[in-house]
């Protein structure tokens, strides 16, 4: 009898489809705007500090989200089980209907309770701070051996730091082992030493402006290896500024205000921003020098035109510069480019053949309107000896002609010319051409 089963896919698309239907979910969900108690308890603060800077971001598959909303899911069952045993529980806020919400440093510091219950068996007459959480089997039997501080950090100070903010002294752990539905039940005293030092660890990482000191000097280090923010961290992943995108929390210019509302101020242009207006960088986006841990700020000045930049220097000793100048790498090109090209003779005599200042961004993608059936490349080779072809081709010195379009994209960077000509360069080849459009 033929086995079937052998040809059948691994994964069914029933499965496949609500796997990706909670990936999209997932993955569309804004990054929080506060530093989060729920991650106050992890052991590295330089990557709380790139993940309060929108530094990084994780990365999970449809069939994680899922497993989180399992979690989400299972808080109701506690609620129920807590009232059907006689505690009175509030699981949200009666004021909005939401989740009781607690924060601190100006809102920048911020928490969502599970709820609170009076009427537990062991202190009945004691307020708790409730927390719910789910484990595996293996997870929940290292919990029962060690207890929520040794086996659970994050949930110890997670819950500690509610305490502190609330003012309640106990809190209440409440887990099941998903395998088996075993509940193992443990009573939180509020520490008041070790909240403070959670509180003062949240402040320092709110108002530092570079990030602070790595927890091993081996990138291969277990805690290390598979972080989120393992690329920006030690710097050595080929582009430059390897961020999921660029925000106002990455420049020198944007300070986290403590007046309350989560608020950040632009020193450059002295206004407040707004959660958009972080995600919309601006062109004077200066980026911190600590995010770029493979060169180092030699200086910082203006050019002719008021615009700032910093200079950096490389380990071997090669110099370059960022900001809004000309000749500048801006931070799109950064979260572009590889570390390679900042030093790179041929980019930085493009950049100054094209006057870019921001590679990807591209209002006008020059290239579509000059397809293969309507022009013609009249000119390939190296970058270096693009000025030259120009000027034997149409007798003319580029460097001194102004573009009347541009398009700076990642692959490439054109300039269109009178007449419709235009020269392109590509920075990862290091290439140029110069195309003729048919008359």
């Amino acid at each position: 009898m033929t086995n079937i089963a052998q040809h059948l896919p691994k994964e069914s698309l029933t499965v496949a489809a609500i796997f990706a239907h909670y990936k999209k979910v997932g993955d569309s969900e804004q990054a929080r705007g506060y530093l989060g108690a729920s991650i106050i308890g992890h052991s590295c603060e330089r990557y709380l500090w790139f993940t309060f800077r929108f530094c990084c971001k994780p990365e999970f598959s449809g069939r994680m989200y899922r497993l989180f909303d399992t979690g989400n899911l299972a808080e109701a069952r506690f609620v129920k089980d807590l009232r059907a045993i006689g505690c009175t529980v509030h699981e949200a806020d009666p004021d909005t209907g939401q989740q009781f919400a607690v924060s601190s440093l100006g809102g920048h510091f911020s928490g969502h309770m599970d709820g609170c219950a009076l009427g537990v068996p062991e202190a009945p007459k004691t307020w708790h701070v409730t927390e719910y959480k789910t484990h595996s089997a293996k997870s929940f039997a290292k919990l029962k051996k060690e207890g929520v501080e040794k086996s659970k950090p994050q949930h110890y100070a997670q819950m500690q730091a509610y305490l502190f903010l609330t003012g309640m002294t106990r809190a209440l752990y409440l887990a099941v082992n998903k395998d088996t539905e075993e509940l193992h039940a443990e009573r939180i005293r509020y520490d008041e030493l070790y909240a403070e030092c959670i509180m003062e660890k949240a402040e320092r990482i709110i108002k530092a402006t570079t990030p602070p000191e790595r927890i091993s000097q081996r990138e291969d280090w277990y805690e290390c290896s598979y972080c989120d923010a393992h690329a920006i961290c030690w710097g050595n992943q080929g582009v430059a500024l390897p961020i999921p995108a660029i925000s106002c929390r990455q420049c020198c210019h944007a300070t986290p205000t403590m007046d309350g509302g989560a608020k950040w101020v632009c020193e450059k242009h002295q206004r407040g921003l707004s959660p958009t207006d972080q995600s919309k960088a601006c062109e004077d986006h200066l980026t911190l020098p600590g995010l770029l841990s493979f060169a180092e700020v030699n200086s910082y000045d203006h050019d002719s035109k008021g615009n700032d930049y910093l200079e950096f220097v490389n380990s071997d000793g090669k110099k370059w510069q960022h900001g809004s100048a000309d000749g500048a790498f801006s931070t799109v090109e950064l979260a572009t480019l590889p570390v390679s090209s900042l030093t790179n003779t041929s980019v930085r005599a493009a950049k100054g053949l094209f006057g870019a200042t921001a590679a990807g961004y591209c209002a006008d993608d020059i290239l579509h309107r000059y397809p293969h059936e309507d022009s013609e490349i009249v000119w390939q080779g190296r970058a270096s000896q693009l000025t030259e072809a120009w000027r034997d081709i149409f007798g003319e010195d580029l460097t001194t002609l102004t573009p009347i379009a541009k398009c700076d994209a990642t692959e490439y960077r054109a300039a269109e010319y009178t007449g419709s000509r235009v020269a392109v360069f590509y920075p990862f080849t290091k290439e140029a051409e110069i195309i003729k459009g048919k008359e």
